[in-house]
This record gives C-alpha cells, structure tokens and sequence, in this order.
C-alpha cells in the first residue's frame, strides 16, 4: 500500500501541470483552479488538523503571506502579472515557506532561458531557430492558441513556478516535512 505522503502527491501533480498548461497555451491563470487548491488546503486543515502535505497551518499561512508579500511589489511595478502573484501565493500556502526561495529561483532561471531563445528568434543569431519559429506559428493548432490568449502576452512565468513546484514536490522531500 502507497504512502499517503505519495496519494498527496497526486493531485498536487494535477494542479501543478493545469497551472503550467493553461499559462504556456493561454497566458491565464485560473482564479477558480487557485480557489479549489487553497479550498482543499484550508478543508485539511479543519478537517485533518494539518495541510495535504503535512504542513502545518502557521507554516502554511506563513508560507501564502511571504510569497503574496514577495511578488506584489513586482507586480505593482507591472514586472509580474496578477495570475503570477495569486499562484506564488498559494503555492506558499500548499508547501510552505521553506522551498519557495528555490522554487523562484528555479523558475526564473526557465523563464531567462525563455526570454534568451525568444530574443536570438527574433535577432536570428542561432541558426534554425527564427525558422522553426516560424513554422510552428503557421500551424492551425498556435493560431487557434493565438487566438483564445488575445492580447495576452509575455513569458509565461506561472508555469515555470509551477514546473518548479512540481519538481519541488518530487524531489524536495529533504528539504520540509510531507511531500516537500
């Protein structure tokens, strides 16, 4: 029989990758996908007395204020959109405020090898690249993609925190109590 450390996992796993594929194909990050994740970390904590991952509350708590407190004054300097900041949030509020630190700096570095492929595309300095490029926005599937983002643009840096919370959540098991 699994653990429950690894039943927990699971749909961790699930919100990590809906976060990462609605900003990668639409630029958004769901209010109601952020709802339901704190609504089941908070319903754990009544119910259970402790968070999906073994978290405790003030652990939790602590970890949503730091990284709401983090993000905001980036997202005031419109550096950061508000999908950005909300899921930072609540990843504090699901693994605490012990790996958010490495799951920024983790997804910032994804994210400055995003924007240095992006810039050589569009200066055409590795070769191949501005092709391949091109080719993949002529395929109906982007253009459609394309169409449902509208203006929406930029980096899609919710994604890259959720593929480093993921990773965080597989991997990080030294590094807090549960899954993290």
């Amino acid at each position: 029989m699994p653990d429950t450390n690894s039943l927990l996992l699971v749909p961790f796993l699930i919100f990590c990758s809906t976060i990462f594929l609605y900003d990668c194909l639409f630029r958004r990050v769901p209010n109601s996908i952020l709802l339901i994740a704190a609504g089941l970390q908070l319903a754990c904590f009544v119910l259970l007395g402790r968070g999906l991952n073994e978290i405790r509350w003030l652990s939790a708590l602590s970890g949503f204020a730091i990284g709401l407190a983090f993000f905001l004054p980036l997202y005031a300097a419109r550096a950061m959109a508000a999908g950005d900041v909300k899921f930072f949030a609540v990843l504090g509020l699901l693994l605490g405020p012990g790996v958010l630190l490495l799951v920024f700096l983790i997804a910032s570095l994804i994210a400055a090898v995003h924007a240095l492929l992006v810039h050589a595309s569009r200066l055409g300095i590795v070769p191949g690249l501005q092709l391949a490029a091109m080719r993949v926005t002529r395929w109906p599937l982007y253009q459609r993609m394309l169409e449902k983002r509208g203006t929406r643009a930029g980096i899609p840096y919710a994604a890259y925190l959720a593929l480093a919370g993921a990773w965080m959540g597989m991997h990080g098991a030294g590094l807090a109590p549960g899954f993290v």
